[in-house]
């Protein structure tokens, strides 16, 4: 089925004028998320630009660098002169998804509420199809006119990573806003897309174990990123009055570093895997110590480690995610049966690691790695090292917990 086929599918099933004016809501509406998401980065931009009285730099300039912020925002690289940035702040992405599921939800509640139910090919609720793809389109369609403006006044993103963006932002919010109609009305799905055949059933159970999991670690990264903010806060609020930003650029800077948490969370999660991470070239954290270089002044890096040797004992917060396997393997036991199979248990705890630890993998990579060249152009946690490491340690969790379940059967 084309686009214009489940439009005109959509249509045909509430009337025709009623039909189109919900579909042109639900269009607009797609519109408006995506403005208003850009808006996070278009209006600071426009208020340093205000606030800065001496600047030579034009609105229509500060404009197109809120504009290519709010696209690296949403996974894009950019490119500034010769040098390439790749950093993509997780939680400001992660924000303009949850603003996508919102106004997506509103879009196609009409149609999720309607009292007939007209399924499409015995998958999903035609009316309810139309308004999420009629969502997406103009969601893609605002995030082009950003484009336009950040290639025409900004700094330029890398054609290529403008698909995350473009189009993998709104289809993953569409996809959250459907799940989310579904768990309050599952009848508006067919059986084809309840429980889909190309999936095996025990993948299928692994899923939410495996995402809990990875979830569990980057919070656990998070909260020994918050934990080293406040015990080395006089050195972060030392770099940032020695920046002098004023109170407008305080606020942005602030916020900016507030947006990169996540990323620093993946840094901390690498930590303890044992694969550790570089701050800059030369400036790294392991298991053995601490090296330092010099540092650029952001002041968030005022939290990192001192330089010289760790505690021998260190190397102890390995059961760190051992424990997170623990946790993935137990979760993974109650997602089947008492009785099931040792082969069944098996297969979902193993792939439930897979996922958690691909998952912190695959964040990682999309979080990106260089804020410019020379020693900053490769940065953060090796992704795939930290992910076979995090395979190993989860998996040595979660086979704990299966010799343990098996043992319980035995007695």
């Amino acid at each position: 089925m084309t686009v214009m086929d489940m439009l005109r599918a959509g249509t045909s099933s509430t009337g025709d004028g009623p039909g189109s004016a919900v579909h042109r809501r639900a269009l607009l509406a797609g519109a408006l998320a995506a403005a208003g998401s850009a808006m996070v980065f278009v209006l600071p931009a426009l208020l340093v630009w205000v606030a800065a009285s001496e600047s030579t730099v034009s609105w229509t300039s500060s404009l197109g660098i809120g504009a290519s912020l709010w696209l690296l925002a949403g996974g894009a690289h950019l490119t500034v002169g010769a040098t390439h940035l790749t950093v993509v702040p997780l939680l400001a992405l992660a924000l303009s998804v949850v603003i996508g599921v919102w106004s997506a939800t509103r879009a196609a509640r009409e149609a999720a509420d309607a009292r007939t139910i007209r399924l499409a090919r015995d998958t999903l609720h035609r009316p309810l199809a139309a308004d999420l793809l009629a969502w997406t389109l103009g969601y893609a369609a605002c995030a082009l006119l950003w484009v336009a403006v950040a290639f025409l006044a900004g700094p330029h993103p890398v054609v290529w990573t403008l698909v995350l963006p473009v189009l993998v932002v709104p289809v993953v919010s569409a996809g959250l806003a459907l799940a989310r109609l579904l768990k309050g009305r599952p009848e508006l799905a067919g059986p084809a897309l309840r429980r889909p055949t190309w999936l095996p059933e025990p993948v299928r159970r692994a899923v939410r174990p495996g995402l809990e999991g990875a979830a569990v670690l980057v919070g656990a990264g998070t909260l020994i990123c918050l934990v080293l903010l406040v015990v080395r806060f006089g050195e972060v609020r030392h770099l940032q009055s020695e920046l002098a930003p004023g109170i407008v650029g305080g606020v942005a800077l602030t916020l900016a570093q507030v947006a990169v948490l996540p990323n620093l969370a993946l840094w901390a999660v690498s930590f303890v895997a044992g694969t550790g991470f570089s701050a800059v070239e030369g400036a790294s954290a392991t298991w053995t110590g601490s090296r330092t270089s010099l540092m650029p002044m952001v002041p968030a890096f005022g939290a990192l480690p001192q330089p010289g040797a760790f505690p021998g004992l260190l190397p102890l917060i390995v059961l760190l995610p051992v424990a997170v396997g623990a946790l993935v393997g137990w979760r993974s036991l109650r997602a089947v049966a008492r009785l099931s199979t040792g082969r069944t248990k098996l297969t979902v705890a193993g792939t439930a690691v897979v996922v958690a630890a691909g998952a912190v993998g695959l964040l990682d990579v999309l979080g990106g790695g260089s804020l410019g060249m020379a020693r900053l152009r490769d940065i953060g946690a090796p992704a795939g090292a930290m992910t076979l490491a995090l395979l190993v340690e989860l998996g040595l969790g979660a086979a704990l917990v299966l010799a343990w379940d098996r043992w319980k059967l035995r007695r």
